[in-house]
């Protein structure tokens, strides 16, 4: 028999004749089957990239810079903007800037808090778009200009109290040898209130203004580093990403960007320790990407169990169309022919399931937002109190959605290769009917 009457043999089987209304329940069933525990495995692929790429741009425009350049020996100020001018220079580089880091304890009278002192010139904000792009001013303006202003994350505001145009004192200490001390009280006017959306990476942080910075910050205890912002960062050598905002990076930007980076190394030579944004948090991104594929292992399970509902369907319609098998079987057609039907039937079933499964997995993935909120909002009037899902102390405030088309496509692959699998029994059984017996017995 040719493949396509294989193919009508098969459509046949699944439509069932006008009174069967059973087998075809089972077979529906065995389609809703696979397209409900898909829908988990689409949501986690596209939710998981989506949050792991809004966490990782947030870190990389706000916090860590693309690259990050460290000097192994003190440097003076002219050095420091020299290195800055010649690094900007190189081809693949958008900006550098010098930012100087320490620590204090930030108190007013209401509350204190100890907090991360980020010394910035106001071109952190001015200049750069990432950085508008991702740091939230919920109060007031990120203004730096004064002497005295200062910039905080809004967990800090929260925990002092205070909001743009109030007071706040920035208590430094310097260490003197032999255990003596020497302490330091500044005063600062709140200008601004930020956030980044993100309160794991930013509940500690403060900014000031650089040349303030230099002299509250003490010299013992600075950190200061020469930040650097790329044209591609995600085509900078990294395990995470094979695609950029706006989709598969190219080969030409990989090769820009490493061509960048080794004119950067060139540059800077042995007297500068330099930092990708990977190796700078290269612990937490890992635990992102570890999550991400056992997410994706345990919903593949899912699917798997579920595909064990297509081998119980098809045994069912192999016992249903005995008769009509063993018909097929005395005409001439061969045990494998007779095999691949139902190969066939599973295919079919499994593809099914699978493309409405990413359809449905599509939708909910691109409301989950309004879903969450709306089940928050029936988990708090049942309870009685606000309650809160996914806490923005580790999760973004709002859930980011980036859609994968190779996703999508190893989601129905996966779906069917599962249903194929589950079709080999039934189908090794309709091979193995022997039609003399099956005529006599229905005879």
């Amino acid at each position: 028999m040719p493949r396509f009457g294989l193919i009508l043999v098969a459509f046949r089987f699944l439509s069932g004749a006008p009174g069967a209304r059973r087998g075809q329940g089972r077979l529906i069933g065995a389609v809703l089957a696979v397209a409900i525990s898909l829908v988990p495995l689409v949501v986690v692929q596209h939710v998981a990239d989506g949050m792991i790429r809004g966490i990782v741009e947030r870190f990389i425009e706000t916090g860590s810079y693309h690259i990050q350049a460290l000097p192994q020996k003190e440097l003076s100020e002219d050095e420091w903007h020299r290195f800055s001018r010649q690094v900007r220079e190189l081809p693949g580089v958008q900006s550098t800037l010098i930012e100087h880091q320490g620590f204090g304890l930030i108190y007013s009278d209401e509350g204190r808090s100890g907090v991360t002192l980020r010394a910035v010139p106001q071109a952190f904000w001015d200049d750069d778009p990432g950085v508008r792009a991702f740091l939230e001013v919920q109060a007031g303006s990120f203004d730096l200009k004064q002497d005295q202003g200062i910039v905080l994350g809004v967990d800090v505001a929260n925990r002092l109290g205070v909001s743009p145009g109030e007071e706040v004192r920035l208590l430094t200490v310097r260490p003197l040898g032999e255990g003596r001390m020497l302490p330091r009280v500044s005063r600062f006017l709140v200008t601004g209130v930020v956030s980044t959306g993100y309160r794991d990476l930013d509940r500690l942080w403060v900014f000031i203004d650089a040349d303030r910075g230099r002299r509250v910050i003490p010299p013992e205890s600075v950190n200061t580093i020469l930040g650097i912002k790329v044209d591609h960062p995600f085509a900078l050598n990294n395990p995470l990403f094979q695609r950029g905002p706006e989709g598969l990076l190219a080969g030409s930007e990989r090769t820009e960007m490493k061509a960048t980076w080794e004119a950067l190394r060139e540059l800077l030579g042995n007297q500068w320790a330099t930092y990708t944004w990977y190796w700078l948090e290269e612990g937490r991104y890992i635990s992102f990407l570890t999550s991400r594929n056992l997410l994706a292992f345990v919903m593949a399970l899912i699917v798997a169990v579920a595909a064990v509902n297509i081998s119980s369907a098809l045994i069912l319609l192999v016992v249903e169309k005995e008769e009509d098998i063993a018909i097929l079987r005395a005409t001439g057609m061969s045990a494998r022919q007779t095999g691949g039907i139902f190969l066939l039937c599973g295919g079919v079933i499994g593809f099914g399931g699978a493309v409405l499964g990413v359809l449905l997995g599509t939708v909910l993935s691109l409301h989950l937002n309004e879903v969450l909120q709306a089940f928050e909002n029936m988990a708090g009037f049942f309870a009685g109190r606000e309650v809160d899902l996914f806490s923005a102390d580790f999760y973004l405030e709002q859930i980011p959605v980036e859609l994968s088309f190779p996703a999508l496509f190893f989601s129905i692959f996966l779906a069917l290769l599962f249903a194929l699998c589950a079709a080999v029994l039934p189908a090794r059984r309709a091979a193995s009917l022997l039609p003399d017996r099956v005529l006599r017995n229905h005879g």
